[in-house]
C-alpha cells in the first residue's frame, strides 16, 4: 500500500509540475498578445525627455540662472537641438536625392548607347536617334539590377517609328538608262540616249 501511495504521489506531483507549466506558458502567451510596445516606446521617450529637462535645470541652476532665464535657456536648446535634427534630415533627404539623380543619369547613359546598336534594323540614322530617344517610353527599359532591357527597348523605338513612319530613312530616286519603249509617250526612250552623232558612212563602189 505504502508503494502504491508513493507512486500516486508522484503522478500527482508531475501533474501538477506539468498544469502549472502550461498555466505559466498560457499566461506569457495571453501576456505577449496584450503587450503595447508603442506605448512602451512613449514611456521611454517621455522618461527620457524628464530626464534630459532635469539634467538641464540641474546644469543651469549650477550656471546661476533664475527660473525665467532657465526656461529661456532650456527652450533655446531644444530648438537648437531640433535644428539639428532636421538640418540633418534635410541633408540626408539630399544625399541621397543625388545619389538617385547620378544612377539615373547612368541608366539614361547605357540606354542611349544601346540604342545605337539598333540603328541599321531600325532603318534610320544616326541623327534620328536622339529624337526617338525623346519620344519613345524608356521607363521599363532598365531591370532592377540596372542593366538594360534589349528587347523592350528596341520595341519601344519600333513603336516610335510605327506612329512617325517619317522618322525612317528616305529612299532616294536611282537615275539609269531605260531599257524598252516608254509607255507613256509610246516613243522609244533609248533613242537619244545611244545617240553619239556619228554620220551614216556609205561604203566605197569598186570600179
Amino acid at each position: 500500500m505504502e508503494g502504491n501511495d508513493a507512486n500516486n504521489n508522484a503522478n500527482s506531483n508531475q501533474n501538477n509540475a506539468q498544469n502549472t507549466t502550461g498555466q505559466q506558458n498560457n499566461t506569457a502567451n495571453q501576456a505577449s498578445s496584450t503587450i503595447d510596445y508603442n506605448k512602451i516606446q512613449e514611456m521611454i521617450d517621455g522618461r527620457n525627455a524628464k530626464t534630459e529637462d532635469s539634467i538641464l535645470k540641474s546644469y543651469f541652476e549650477k550656471q546661476g540662472l533664475s527660473k525665467e532665464e532657465m526656461e529661456s535657456a532650456i527652450n533655446a536648446f531644444k530648438t537648437q537641438k531640433a535644428n539639428q535634427a532636421k538640418a540633418q534630415d534635410t541633408e540626408l533627404a539630399d544625399t541621397q536625392a543625388s545619389l538617385k539623380k547620378a544612377q539615373l543619369e547612368n541608366q539614361r547613359l547605357k540606354i542611349e548607347k544601346k540604342a545605337y546598336d539598333f540603328v541599321d534594323d531600325l532603318n534610320i540614322d544616326n541623327k534620328t536617334m536622339p529624337y526617338l530617344l525623346k519620344m519613345a517610353d524608356l521607363s521599363k527599359c532598365i531591370d532592377k539590377e540596372g542593366n538594360v532591357l534589349e528587347d523592350t527597348l528596341k520595341t519601344a523605338l519600333e513603336q516610335v517609328i510605327a506612329d512617325v513612319p517619317g522618322l525612317k530613312k528616305q529612299t532616294q530616286g536611282v537615275v539609269g538608262i531605260t531599257v524598252g519603249a516608254d509607255t507613256t509617250n509610246n516613243t522609244n526612250s533609248n533613242n537619244n540616249v545611244f545617240d553619239f552623232g556619228f554620220a551614216g558612212v556609205r561604203p566605197k563602189k569598186n570600179n
